[in-house]
């Protein structure tokens, strides 16, 4: 793409981009699927998972699972994996735990559990994420039940913040700069997804675009929005990478197992239960699109005129760009739409807990029973994935399988759920006239940013609007169970077979983590280069 069109299809871009926040679900609702959808499934040790108790792990299991990755990964019989790993970190000291998270996608400065120390961890939360976490602190070795196990894992992929604010960081920890002075994006592919730092930063690691062919036509922004994206932070394809981190944890949850000392089943379960995560923010349509959608748009257009008209166009005031009017409001729906089915969510499952059926609303009695897992119909078409992908190969990718079939089911109703968020919104929402953090807002507040919630066409939105969401929770459960089918299938092989199936797993891991950096590392030296050079 020519500079001339890469700053117009840039600015096209500002009229409905970018997604706002990167939380598929809150931590309730990520909670929710996990222990209701596999509390009663079977564990590796054939006990119930919600009976089952693991042994524990210490940082020195962690540390030990890592100098074991690398000196698998340096021995790998494939060649050119085995070269390529051993180029990058030619001894154990360079594979350390930044490296080893850079490796993997994370920002190599957080502090992230299952790499790092549960102390670091923790003492790196930042007080809203410990006021969301239901756990208590892990203490370093203990027993833990594997149902708490798989919940670490899944809540602390957005509590440690290892996709946010992934900067080139130099040997002495701090941010490498540019000769301007800019800090440095460690993939400038993120960029497309939202900016470098801060909790949106981390939109392209937990979103899933549609794999059918894109565009930045404004038209099939109004046709068919799920297919709409602008390259708006560097040029070229625009990817995300759910799929590829759900698969990145399911390799680490099966390596470990195959490691197989101490504290290797828990870790194990720590890395499935991230795997999850991934899963389950595709399964919410609102992460499988990059923008919004055409009555979105018409909102950024008069919201700017408003603060236009209001600023004297610019006389007596700062007139915000539509890609910042774009953001906001797109912030504003995206977190309404969660924040709102999660208290309709809690408030179903309380009054069903209660048995007080009756007084669920009509467009929230199905919600329970996705939860449950009692609708199999989508369960059977994972597991058919699955099942298909064993006879096809060995050991095969069924964390990208899955999440790729997640977002197929997803992606038509993405547009949908912002569509009737819309209809739902007060103008304070959808004009952006303040930018509202919902995660923030007492639930009961909610409903202060509803607009009209008796009238008819409020609850007919809210009743379309919770149909989306649910069917969002039935992928969800589905999925998270379909991968635990397959995880039972593969996870300890027999004692003939563990070499070959060590082999599989960490050279194709290698192999795509490898070709990830080399791409990343030649996206930042075109960055470099029109911003002036490293400092």
């Amino acid at each position: 793409m020519s500079k001339r069109s890469f700053v117009r299809a840039a600015a096209v871009a500002a009229l409905i981009l970018v997604p706002a926040v990167a939380l598929g679900y809150g931590a309730l609702i990520h909670n929710l699927i996990l222990t209701k959808g596999l509390g009663d499934a079977k564990s590796l040790s054939n006990t119930p998972v919600k009976n089952t108790t693991l042994p524990g792990v210490t940082v020195a299991d962690i540390n030990r699972f890592r100098l074991w990755f690398y000196n698998q990964a340096r021995a790998l019989p494939d060649t050119a994996a085995r070269n390529g790993f051993v180029r990058r970190y030619p001894t154990a000291a360079s594979f350390d735990a930044r490296a080893f998270k850079e490796f993997l996608m994370m920002n190599g400065q957080a502090e992230v559990l299952g790499v790092d120390s549960f102390a670091a961890v923790y003492r790196g939360r930042k007080p809203a994420d410990a006021h969301q976490d239901p756990y208590p602190q892990y203490g370093e070795g203990n027993s833990l039940p594997l149902l708490t196990a798989l919940a670490m894992g899944t809540l602390y992929v957005d509590f440690d913040r290892r996709n946010q604010d992934r900067l080139l960081w130099g040997p002495d920890g701090k941010a490498r700069m540019t000769t301007r002075g800019d800090t440095v994006p460690y993939d400038p592919m993120t960029l497309n997804m939202g900016p470098l730092t801060g909790p949106t930063s981390q939109a392209h690691a937990h979103y899933g675009l549609n794999h059918m062919p894109k565009s930045s036509d404004p038209a099939v922004m109004r046709s068919s929005p799920y297919n709409y994206v602008v390259a708006i932070g560097f040029p070229g394809p625009v990817e995300t990478y759910a799929e590829q981190n759900t698969q990145i944890y399911t390799d680490l949850s099966l390596l470990a197992l195959l490691e197989g000392g101490s504290g290797m089943q828990t870790l194990s379960a720590i890395y499935a239960g991230s795997a999850f995560h991934y899963l389950e923010d595709v399964a919410n349509a609102v992460h499988t699109l990059q923008g919004g959608t055409p009555g979105i748009e018409n909102d950024i257009t008069l919201a700017r005129l408003i603060r236009q008209v209001k600023s004297g166009f610019g006389l007596w005031g700062k007139v915000p760009t539509k890609l910042e009017l774009s953001m906001d409001i797109l912030a504003n729906l995206h977190t309404l739409s969660e924040k709102l089915f999660q208290v309709e969510l809690s408030e179903a499952l309380m009054m069903a807990a209660e048995n007080n059926l009756a007084a669920i609303p009509e467009s929230m009695r199905d919600a329970p029973v996705a939860l449950a897992g009692t609708d199999t119909s989508k369960l059977v078409e994972y597991r058919g994935l699955v099942n298909g992908a064993m006879r096809d190969s060995k050991y095969p990718e069924f964390g990208r399988l899955l999440a790729a079939g997640v977002v197929d089911n997803s992606y038509e109703d993405g547009a949908e759920i912002l569509r009737f968020t819309r209809a739902l919104a007060s103008t304070t929402v959808r004009r952006a006239s303040l930018r509202i953090d919902f995660d923030t807002i007492p639930d009961a507040r909610v409903w202060d940013y509803v607009a009209s919630r008796a009238s008819t066409n409020t609850q007919n939105a809210l009743r379309r609007f919770n149909g989306l969401q649910i069917k969002g929770l039935v992928r969800a459960n589905a999925a998270v169970r379909a991968w635990w089918y397959a995880y039972g299938l593969l996870a300890n092989p027999p004692a003939s077979k563990k070499t070959e199936a060590r082999n599989i797993i960490l050279g194709r891991l290698v192999s795509e983590q490898l070709a990830y950096l080399r791409a990343a590392e030649g996206r930042r030296n075109t960055w470099l280069a029109s911003h002036g050079g490293l400092r």
